[in-house]
């Protein structure tokens, strides 16, 4: 009788056992059978894919199961042309089997399966959902018997058990209430662990036992569940929802103390009615991470786990709110199965971290049961630069006031603390007065003696020789024999902080580049001093504390070298943190650094609040130059002889206010059209007012009130919320005017706006708001009053304007407002996290982008799957910077730039969801296919140049570390997109990547590389720093004063980004194929998706941007065309040079007594922040070039020389007043400001006075 001829494929190897163990039952009973089965590892190249789509156009049936999507199956595009060419009645019965849940492999088995949705097809695929080698055995009968006739008999599917408990040492599957009898003590952690139902019905279980054993071998309860997690409705099998009531509750109280979750996806966005299913639950989720790769690729492998791991195992667990840890297995290729030739693969664990994670999970576990008097927490901040103005850094968050309200909360908790700080910048000032961790102002023996943490040498050499060999070799290499020479006294360690009852607050020890800065010029991967893990051994075994909590953005730790993510014990964050549960609060805004933390510090995300927003407004010369403008409109209209006195009055207080160098404007030039400057100048000037900036900084726990919280509202509704109308907009089209029409037209009086200017409807319409919102303020915002309120106010309104602005009324009332009153939470959180319960997740952005729906804050944040992006909305915005981008470069130069260097940040990636990305992609002339359904990204199409209607232009990303560990399948995007766009064949002149590789091949032909490794060389344009690093290597030279000139800047900066990513190389060193990609580089732009950050917000903005433009000037001899992408309003993007946006910068925040009058409010921690924008001016200066002299002057009047701030900031932090004067004269010093003799004078006197009073504060 004739074989069954069947071609099978797995994406995940899971069950191929049983379908072999099927087999043979089939043979053993003489059933005629021929399997051919392979598994996604083994289809790795071109040549076994199309190898494989031969074997499956010959078999009769071909199965495909999927694992995620169509992209599980490599061959699809293949078999698909190959079907193309094969009449219907030739083709073989193809049956896709989806995975549960997923819509995009749910649609690829409506494409492609002969007899989708037939009884036919809901029988196999019931076969295989069930699984098991009976299930595989019967299915094979059948699908004989059906073809070929027989006598077997054929039995239904019969379903295993879906869900149950497994433990090794139970043969059966025991019920629950025997279990708990026997393995459950009450007194003890109980650790809940499920698990795919599929690892038990394939007895894929090692690393299952190696688990169960960890935890009762460590003292604790385990009921390990194997499960379903997605309810079927043909199956009727049960869900993830009654397995946690059934199994890990006893009615609404958790049985478990923490739950660990090796299961990979996101169960709450496959199934958003499960979303409220852990909170319920109330436990810490710990996810334990299945690593696809073997375990010496994992072992070897810098990036930790493969790319769609990321995705997988990482990115979209974070939605339901787990705590990403290790991988605790990975999955080994056996051998070939000698029945179906099908790779044999099994996840085998990884004990050593199979270990940590059950410690981990026990730590989480216990701190509910720890008696809260007795709880012990270690309070953590920051300190970079390590200064003493510095000390307690975190974007946005007043540190200090946010521990000293925590601390209050604690004791009213029963927490024992001794003292919880309530006057301002007392705890601040406490620490100040305690040992620090800036060495530049006492000698050793004075700051040991303030040191309240300390360490023998027989404690830190016990700990030092417990390290692995090649840690402990490579940091007594880095710096010295254990103890080193930081912070040692006596042959004692020395920890900053102050012991506060069972609180130790202290400062994050220095990371090392200050203190080796020339070991950093030659090591990329300097280790931690041995004084940075030994302070946080100090807070595990000597202070024992049962959880650390950092304070804000950001600290040192999580950026360590080592792996990207599945960390190893031998990467630095891991050995630091140990397994001490790690509570974060971070800022809304910056999910890119907050992920970092989560990933590489396994922490639990605490979210914040933004600062609250402002408008910038108009002061001083700038005030004076609208009222002078608006006078000229005035005397124009109504006294014409006036004009001729005003004209010499508005150039006077333009030149005075230094505006002729924004404009870029000479009196001659304005003269001869007055009109047109005037037009120019109102513009320049009324943005300038209508900037946003930050007021202040947020407090945990504390929303804005009163004036600030108008403020913030209305700046929250500048822009459209998904359906909400803007604000604004509705108010200007309630005007009678078109809102574009009104930007566009900034300084243009015009008629159809009631010869108003746009910038004066647009005043006009953000007074109104106010007006509006401050209204609804007097009600509390209560929602009842809002009918009444639009009586009062909206009456004269037409029907459709007044509908529109009520709409947004009602999402203030209804949901904004108490939305952000809900920031509350932000200190229930933390203190629900150091008790041991769950911390909901929540989505993370710029809440001012139109994103205000992704509050409340008090959320453990997640971010994106990488595999949306990027999404069709950032493609929309990509092309409108692409756009804007040439369109500036063209009419700068009359031509297209032969390359561009664009800067990627993973967090503005995951903010935007992708506009750089978008970008990238539409310059080279290519765009993303998304797949149906899914929305995932599976390929790039190539735009027609007669459509593109320009040349390809050649980009070359420079991507931050973080973007490489958290967006690999983006890395490989954009390096086959350069690839692509290199291999089409067009003229060289309308394809510019083309024109420059073939430019490239030539050399490499000539330096004797093969013509597969020239093309390889020429085609790399993705570059970053090496494998496991981070950083560009400039602003530690700058903060150190380890330069001299320009060029040593630019080469650290080429040292650091050299390295190439791509097919073939993992950040492989290619500084020469670097530099001849800057050697090329006319227009650079870093963009920049948010006013709620700007260029002079961070050291990083200048390290990596302003590191790139001096690095091509290093190379060139020149600085290139530098901009910056303003998308903050996506619909209209905006171009600045560097220049341009450090004179907007500088105008509208950083000299502006608005918000130098915000920072005022929070004493140390204010100061402290401007004295790092000195630092920040400093560096972009040093790189790029943007500070002019008379912006040097405005810093110094404004924040050294001005009396009043003089003695504010000597009485809560004269450190940061010296700071200032330091980087004043060290532009001086540098010839960076040819600052006059007077000015020089003052400053060295204020500095001298200033470092007496340092000195006497520290002493």
């Amino acid at each position: 009788m004739q074989p069954l001829n069947l071609c099978y494929f797995s994406a995940t190897a899971t069950e191929i056992p049983s379908l072999s163990e099927g087999m043979r039952l089939g043979l053993d009973q003489g059933l005629p059978l021929a399997i051919h089965a392979r598994t996604q590892v083994q289809l790795f190249d071109r040549s076994r894919q199309k190898a494989f789509v031969r074997e499956l156009l010959r078999a009769e049936v071909v199965i495909i199961s999927l694992h995620g999507g169509k992209a599980s199956f490599p061959a699809f595009d293949l078999l698909h042309e190959e079907l193309a060419k094969i009449e219907s009645e030739k083709q073989p019965l193809i049956h896709i089997q989806p995975t549960s849940g997923d819509e995009d492999s749910i649609e690829a088995a409506r494409e492609f399966s002969t007899e989708f949705g037939s009884p036919e097809w809901d029988l196999i695929k019931r076969y295989l959902q069930y699984g098991g080698a009976q299930n595989f055995h019967q299915l094979l009968v059948h699908l004989h018997q059906r073809l070929h006739g027989g006598d077997w008999a054929v039995l239904a599917p019969r379903p295993l058990p879906d869900d149950g408990i497994y433990h090794p040492d139970f043969s059966g599957t025991p019920v629950l209430a025997e279990y708990l009898a026997q393995r459950v003590d009450p007194a003890k952690v109980t650790v809940g662990l499920w698990f795919y139902q599929t690892y038990w019905t394939n007895n894929n279980l090692a690393f299952v036992d190696s688990l169960i054993r960890s935890i009762e071998a460590r003292g604790a309860n385990v009921i390990p569940v194997f499960h379903l997690r997605y309810k079927d409705a043909e199956r009727g099998n049960r869900g993830a929802d009654d397995v946690v009531a059934d199994y890990f509750m006893n009615g609404d109280t958790p049985r478990i103390d923490v739950l660990i979750n090796p299961l990979m996806f996101s169960m709450t966005l496959a199934a958003p009615a499960f979303k409220h299913l852990l909170p319920r639950l109330g436990v810490p989720v710990i996810q334990a991470m299945t690593c696809s790769a073997p375990y010496a690729q994992w072992l070897e492998s810098v990036q930790g786990l493969p790319t769609m791991d990321v995705s997988y195992s990482a990115a979209q667990p974070e939605f339901d709110g787990a705590l990403i840890t290790v991988p605790v297995a990975t999955r080994e290729q056996e051998a070939i199965d000698p029945l179906t030739g099908a790779l044999l693969a099994k996840y085998m664990p990884i004990q050593e971290r199979v270990d940590k994670v059950v410690r981990l999970a026990i730590n989480w576990g216990r701190l509910g049961r720890i008696p809260v008097a007795e709880r012990k927490i270690a309070i953590v901040f920051h300190h970079y630069p390590p200064r003493n103005d510095r000390i307690g850094c975190a974007a946005g968050l007043d540190s200090f006031a946010s521990v000293s309200t925590l601390l209050t909360r604690m004791r009213e908790q029963g927490y024992s603390i001794d003292h919880d700080f309530p006057e301002k910048d007392e705890l601040a000032h406490t620490l100040l007065e305690k040992m620090t961790c800036d060495q530049r102002w006492l000698p050793m023996d004075q700051m040991a003696a303030r040191a309240e943490a300390k360490a023998g040498a027989e404690l830190y050499q016990g700990w030092h020789a417990e390290l692995p060999e090649p840690i402990r070799t490579k940091m007594v290499e880095d710096w010295g024999t254990m103890p080193g020479q930081l912070f040692v006294h006596n042959d004692q360690l020395h920890f900053a902080g102050v012991l506060n009852g069972n609180v130790f607050l202290t400062i994050q020890p220095p990371r090392g580049y200050l203190e080796q800065i020339d070991k950093v010029l030659h090591d990329l991967y300097l280790s931690p001093p041995h004084h940075y893990l030994a302070q946080y051994r100090w807070i595990r075994d000597v202070f024992q504390a049962d959880a650390v909590m950092h304070i804000g953005k950001h600290g040192s730790l999580e950026w360590l070298p080592g792996k990207a993510l599945g960390l190893s014990g031998q990467c630095y964050p891991d050995l630091a943190i140990m397994e001490l549960p790690n509570i974060y609060p971070y800022i809304i805004n910056d999910p890119g650094e907050g992920t970092q933390a989560k990933r590489r510090s396994y922490c639990c995300i605490i979210d914040h609040l933004t600062p609250a927003f402002t408008n910038a407004d108009l002061y001083d010369d700038l005030a004076k130059v609208q009222t002078l403008v608006a006078d000229y409109s005035d005397a124009r209209a109504e006294d014409p002889a006036k004009v001729e006195i005003l004209r010499p009055m508005i150039w006077e207080a333009v030149a005075a206010a230094n505006l002729d160098q924004d404009l870029d404007l000479s009196e001659q030039q304005a003269l001869a059209d007055f009109d047109g400057f005037l037009e120019k100048l109102h513009a320049y000037v009324e943005e300038l007012g209508d900037t946003m900036i930050n007021d202040g900084l947020h407090t945990l726990g504390l929303a804005p009130a009163e004036e600030r919280l108008v403020e913030f509202v209305v700046q929250l509704t500048r822009l459209a919320n998904g359906e909400v109308p803007s604000l604004r907009e509705s108010l200007v089209m309630a005007m009678g005017c078109d809102y574009d029409d009104v930007i566009d037209n900034r300084g243009k009086h015009q008629a159809r706006f009631g010869n108003r200017s746009g910038g004066e409807v647009l005043r006009a319409a953000h007074e109104q708001g106010l007006a509006l919102v401050r209204r609804l303020a007097e009600f509390d915002f209560r929602p009842e009053a809002l009918s009444d309120l639009c009586g009062e106010m909206l009456s004269h309104l037409a029907e459709a304007d007044r509908a529109r602005v009520q709409a947004t009324l009602d999402y203030i009332a209804r949901t904004l407002v108490p939305n952000i009153r809900l920031c509350s939470e932000e200190l229930d959180a933390a203190l629900a996290a150091c008790a041991g319960r769950f911390v909901k997740p929540g989505p993370s952005g710029a809440p001012s982008r139109g994103q205000a729906d992704i509050l409340p804050t008090g959320r453990n944040f997640y971010s994106v799957d990488p595999n949306k992006i990027p999404s069709p909305a950032a493609w929309e915005v990509g092309v409108r910077l692409g756009d804007a981008l040439i369109e500036r470069y063209l009419g700068e130069t009359g031509k297209y730039p032969d390359s561009i260097g664009i800067l990627v940040y993973g967090t503005v990636t995951m903010r935007t969801r992708g506009d750089d990305l978008a970008e990238i992609l539409y310059l080279m002339g290519l765009k993303p296919v998304w797949q149906k359904g899914s929305g995932n990204v599976s390929g790039l199409e190539v735009i027609p140049l007669n459509e593109l209607g320009r040349p390809r232009l050649d980009v070359v990303p420079r991507i931050s570390g973080f973007f490489r560990d958290s967006f690999p399948n983006l890395v490989e995007l954009i390096d086959e997109a350069a690839r692509m766009v290199a291999a089409l064949e067009e003229p060289m002149d309308s394809n510019l990547i083309r024109r420059n590789v073939f430019r490239d091949l030539e050399e490499y032909r000539s330096e004797g590389l093969s013509e597969e490794e020239a093309w390889r060389e020429a085609t790399f344009r993705v570059f970053g720093c090496p494998p496991g690093t981070y950083g560009a290597g400039v602003s530690e030279l700058i903060e150190s004063k380890n330069w001299q000139t320009q060029e040593d800047l630019g080469n650290n900066y080429i040292r650091y980004s050299s390295h190439a990513y791509g097919q073939g190389s993992y950040g492989k060193a290619k500084p020469m194929a670097y530099r001849r990609q800057l050697s090329r580089m006319d227009l650079t732009v870093k963009n920049e998706d948010s006013r709620e950050y700007d260029m002079m917000s961070c050291t990083d903005y200048y390290n990596y941007y302003g590191g790139m433009i001096v690095a091509v000037k290093t190379v060139r001899g020149y600085l290139p065309f530098a901009v910056m992408g303003d998308s903050s309003d996506p619909k209209r993007v905006k171009i600045r040079t560097t220049q341009e946006e450090a004179k907007h910068v500088l105008r509208s925040r950083l000299v502006n007594p608005k918000w130098i009058s915000g920072m005022k409010r929070h004493g140390y921690k204010g100061a402290g922040d401007i004295s790092h924008v000195m630092d920040i001016v400093l560096g972009w200066d040093a790189t790029a070039e943007v500070i002019d002299d008379w912006m040097y002057e405005k810093i110094a009047r404004s924040y050294a020389l001005d009396p009043e701030m003089q003695e504010w900031m000597k009485e809560v932090n004269p450190f940061a007043l010296q700071n200032i004067l330091d980087k004043l004269l060290e532009a001086i010093s540098r010839g960076m400001w040819q600052a006059d003799a007077a000015m020089e004078e003052q400053l060295k006197n204020a500095y001298l006075e200033m470092e007496g009073e340092v000195e006497e504060w520290s002493e």
